[in-house]
């Protein structure tokens, strides 16, 4: 059995507001093996792009751990991180707001290798151009600048960026929801190459089940910043146990005249606030299953078989 490579234990992110404390991330916790793709998904709002940069360290977390190769990160020195950061690396979702649009494609691919001393001349020169073919870009691009791209070309740019450091592990923050669906096929074969040639861990965060499940090894399902439901791709869309898992998979559109007489189960009732949430499990209001245990206390996260973890009272029905 391989090594996880990351462990989240009890990761909390709250923001103060004017009307209290929004639990972006709440009491999360998984662990990703090395060389294997987690796919996070959930609806907007739920807080999968915030755990992600809070794993990163982009923002500060509220309360957790995040242990990287067996090390709580967020115990390391501003000095510590910084190395660290060579190891663990961000894809972004926007390609033209991550980055800046008066610098060149080589300027934009040479920034990181400078900032982190990895080399100069001839050499960074030689890397650039390495890394532009690894990400399929044609070397006659390495003067020109993003505005000249289409969408495709400057997701590969973030990704050339996030490989010059050599890292082990990138949180992937929907990096195709901003493409046309032949470009997404495109990035994400890119990205299963590179897995499988250099052993990348990936989070690959997405509100679309169909990417997530091309791409992702396990699967974790967020709800107004909690985890309801993880399991491995397969099992999760064979069994899924989680109401709203279920509600999810009934969305997928399915390209056939057939399915259009298929009955969906449509979610009723309005999401709930994240700011000061009750004690009670936050999918009720919007679950036909719910009963007034769903609504006396929040559900404990357990392991239903092997691997499938939920978070739900109803897990059964």
């Amino acid at each position: 059995m391989a090594d996880n490579i990351l462990e989240v234990k009890g990761l909390k992110k709250y923001f103060n507001t004017p009307h209290g404390l929004l639990h972006a991330v709440d009491d999360v916790s998984f662990s990703i093996e090395e060389g294997k793709t987690l796919g996070v998904v959930g609806e907007s709002g739920c807080g999968k792009s915030t755990l992600g940069r809070v794993i990163l360290r982009l923002l500060k977390s509220t309360e957790g751990e995040v242990l990287f190769e067996g090390e709580d990160i967020l115990k390391y020195s501003k000095a510590e991180m910084r190395a660290m950061r060579k190891s663990m690396q961000i894809i972004f979702q926007d390609p033209y707001e991550s980055i800046n649009p008066r610098m060149s494609i080589g300027e934009l691919i040479a920034e990181p290798l400078i900032v982190n001393k990895i080399c100069k001349g001839a050499e960074m020169d030689k890397k650039i151009r390495e890394l532009m073919d690894t990400v399929g870009l044609a070397e006659r691009l390495i003067n020109s600048y993003p505005h000249e791209l289409d969408g495709g070309r400057r997701q590969r740019i973030g990704i050339a960026r996030a490989l010059s450091v050599s890292p082990k592990f990138i949180v992937c923050d929907e990096p195709v929801s901003a493409l046309d669906v032949s470009i997404q096929a495109q990035i994400l074969n890119l990205m299963q190459d590179l897995q499988k040639e250099r052993g990348f861990t990936y989070m690959f965060i997405s509100h679309n089940l169909s990417v997530v499940k091309h791409i992702s090894d396990d699967i974790m399902v967020m709800y107004l910043g909690k985890m309801v439901e993880k399991a491995p791709k397969n099992e999760l869309f064979k069994n899924p146990l989680h109401p709203y898992t279920r509600a999810l998979l009934e969305a997928i559109p399915i390209p056939k005249l057939s399915s259009r007489d298929r009955q969906r189960e449509i979610l009723q009732g309005e999401i709930k606030s994240p700011i000061n949430p009750k004690d009670e499990c936050r999918f009720a209001g919007r679950c036909k299953y719910a009963s007034e245990q769903c609504r006396s206390g929040a559900p404990e996260l357990r392991e239903i078989t092997p691997g499938h973890f939920v978070s739900c009272f109803c897990a059964d029905k």
